[in-house]
């Protein structure tokens, strides 16, 4: 298998073509429906081109790229993926254009090279690998390619409810995973679920004089007393019944804790820091990772922050917040239990506004048997072993699956610790592309003997 994929001149032409397929700026968050579009006709033409049978599914949203071909053996393997990618501002923190992708030092940067064109390729070459080597694949292979990941897969649940049979699968790869501070390659077996909303206090009809701040109520203080009310300084949230349905660490859960080396100090020594929140510890580093919910401040917007000074009192302000949710725990009832949390402690007059409460929590278990061969695949393709991690610390729309409660879902990508996802310079190493390409090659040969 590694032959092909060895190549000189198929890794040259591999590489050429992730980059021709990262310059389209295919930002969601623009709603840029032409660009859009081409990214989708791009996918749909280079997949069928290996044989595939390639459309697109009915969508309230952007386009969702479906194709198939059918394997020798009775297996299928659904790999899930998006191309759409995070905005890329600030542009003036870019080392270079993060459209114009550029190789420097066997690091190529660019905007979706680790989330998650670079992965999505990967998927794509494994197969066209394995027809040039063998004519056939081993097993039937399914591809949902999505185009509003970034922006919280409004339209994914629509699309995966209509077209279940469709998506029948006995396994699937998932978009992404990356090497851990340590530089060992890593899979993931869950997400976490998301709540995310916004808080708006309004304390008069109008700004008024900072010199009659003790008349008039502020509403940048009214907002910070509110939110200091929901979470205490070492981060636990004081939400009542917050806690109260996350599911109790089992015997194995405790032992991934302790055993799945966490790299503490070098993942608190990238943001320079001596120590992370809750230690550096493998297994405070894990639990909180992997089995902790958490309550997140993304921004906090009020008054006047130009230049000089202007004397003013704000009567509006306003916060946006996630909750980031573990097994156990539902959106819905979260946002129920915020929203009584506030009125109880005397903050009803503050608004709640811009919910989102559609990400549920998903993992795969440890122990299921494609765990096996998914490790036992990268073992052999990185010459170690392959840390398992029960979930990403972030969400992602895996519970769109749950009327398939046994096909495991297990994340893979070609990125590593430092590859600045959704932020300024991102980049991978080129040498993980095709290390990820001979593996999910390599798990595509493996399955379909089990």
């Amino acid at each position: 298998m590694s032959a092909y994929l060895d190549r000189n001149d198929i890794r040259d032409a591999y590489l050429d073509e992730l980059v021709e397929f990262l310059r389209l700026p295919t930002v969601s968050a623009r709603n840029d429906i032409a660009v859009m579009q081409k990214a989708a006709d791009w996918l749909i033409a280079r997949l069928e081109s290996l044989g595939a049978q390639a459309r697109l599914l009915d969508s309230p949203g952007m386009p969702v790229v479906y194709a198939e071909i059918r394997g020798d053996s009775d297996r299928t393997i659904l790999f899930y993926n998006h191309y759409d990618v995070q905005p890329p501002e600030p542009l003036d923190a870019w080392s270079s254009d993060p459209f114009e992708p550029v190789v420097r030092n066997g690091m190529l940067y660019a905007r979706g090279s680790d989330d998650n064109k670079g992965a999505l390729m990967s998927r794509i070459h494994a197969v066209e690998a394995l027809l040039k080597e063998r004519g056939t694949l081993p097993v039937t292979v399914k591809f949902l390619i999505e185009g509003e990941e970034e922006s919280g897969s409004p339209s994914l649940p629509v699309v995966v409810d209509h077209n279940r049979d469709l998506l029948k699968a006995d396994a699937c790869i998932w978009e992404n995973a990356r090497r851990d501070d340590a530089g060992n390659p890593t899979m993931t077996l869950g997400n976490k679920g998301m709540y995310s909303f916004e808080l708006r206090a309004r304390t008069a009809s109008a700004d008024s004089h900072s010199g009659k701040a003790n008349l008039y109520p502020n509403a940048i203080w009214r907002l910070v007393s509110a939110l200091a009310s929901m979470r205490d300084p070492q981060g636990k949230v004081l939400v009542d019944g917050f806690y109260e349905s996350v599911t109790p660490l089992s015997a194995s859960d405790e032992a991934i804790c302790r055993e799945t080396p966490a790299n503490g100090l070098r993942q608190a020594t990238k943001l320079g820091l001596d120590e992370l929140v809750p230690g550096n510890d493998d297994y405070s580093v894990n639990r909180a990772l992997f089995y902790t919910p958490s309550m997140n401040i993304q921004g906090i917007e009020g008054g006047y922050t130009g230049p000089g000074h202007k004397t003013v009192n704000p009567s509006t302000a306003f916060a946006r917040l996630e909750c980031r949710l573990v097994k156990g725990q539902d959106p819905d009832a979260v946002a129920a239990m915020i929203a009584t949390h506030l009125e109880k402690h005397g903050y009803g007059d503050i608004q709640i506004v811009n919910k989102k409460a559609g990400a549920w929590p998903s993992y795969t278990a440890t122990d299921h048997p494609f765990v096996k061969v998914v490790a036992e695949a990268g073992s052999e393709v990185y010459g170690k072993p392959v840390v398992v991690l029960p979930s990403s610390p972030g969400t992602g729309p895996r519970f769109v699956f749950r009327h398939q409660p046994d096909m495991p879902i297990i994340a893979l990508g070609v990125g590593h610790a430092n590859s600045r996802a959704h932020a300024p310079d991102e980049n991978i190493a080129v040498e993980d592309q095709f290390y990820t390409t001979k593996q999910v090659a390599r798990i595509m040969e493996k399955f379909a003997a089990v």
